[in-house]
C-alpha cells in the first residue's frame, strides 16, 4: 500500500519540483504588467500585441535597461494572416526577450506606433520618431495601446 501511495505521489511531485526550474519557458508580460520582479538568471519576455504588416509595431526605445541588471536577448514577431480579403493583412504579436543578469533595477521602454500614426524609423536613425507634431509620443498608464504613439515604461527589479 505504501510503495502505491508514493507512486502516485512520485510525478504529481515531480512536477511540481520542475515547474519553476524554466521548463515552461520564460516569464511572460504583457502591456498591462508594468512592474517586473524576475530572480538573476531568469529569462523574461515582453509580449505585445502588434500587426507590423499594417504599419502597427512597436519599438524598444532609449536610454536602454541597464545591462548590469538585464541584457537583451532577441526580438521576434509572430502574424497571423489575414483572410482571403485582405491583402498583407493579420494580427500578431511582436516579443521582446531579455535575461536578468544581476540584482537591481532598470527601465526597459518601448514605443507603441498604431496604424494611424506617422512613426518612421530608418537605418540611419532605428530609434522611431513622430514626423508630425500630433504624433508626439506621450507616456500611458493604460495598459491597452491606444491610437496615438505612446511609451510604455517597464520598471524591471532582478532580486
Amino acid at each position: 500500500m505504501r510503495h502505491r501511495l508514493a507512486a502516485a505521489l512520485a510525478l504529481p511531485l515531480s512536477a511540481l519540483a520542475l515547474a519553476g526550474c524554466g521548463l515552461n519557458g520564460p516569464q511572460t508580460y504583457g502591456p498591462q504588467e508594468r512592474s517586473i520582479k524576475v530572480d538573476a538568471g531568469d529569462a523574461f519576455t515582453l509580449l505585445l500585441p502588434a500587426s507590423p504588416s499594417m504599419g502597427q509595431d512597436w519599438y524598444l526605445v532609449g536610454p536602454p535597461p541597464d545591462p548590469s541588471v538585464v541584457e537583451r536577448a532577441g526580438q521576434s514577431k509572430e502574424t497571423e494572416a489575414g483572410g482571403p480579403d485582405v491583402e498583407g493583412g493579420g494580427s500578431g504579436e511582436r516579443s521582446f526577450d531579455f535575461k536578468a543578469v544581476k540584482p537591481g533595477t532598470t527601465e526597459i521602454k518601448l514605443i507603441h506606433c498604431p496604424y494611424s500614426s506617422s512613426c518612421s524609423t530608418s537605418e540611419a536613425n532605428p530609434e522611431p520618431s513622430p514626423t508630425s507634431s500630433s504624433d508626439t509620443p506621450v507616456p500611458t498608464a493604460t495598459g491597452k495601446p491606444g491610437t496615438r504613439p505612446e511609451y510604455f515604461v517597464y520598471t524591471v527589479t532582478v532580486r
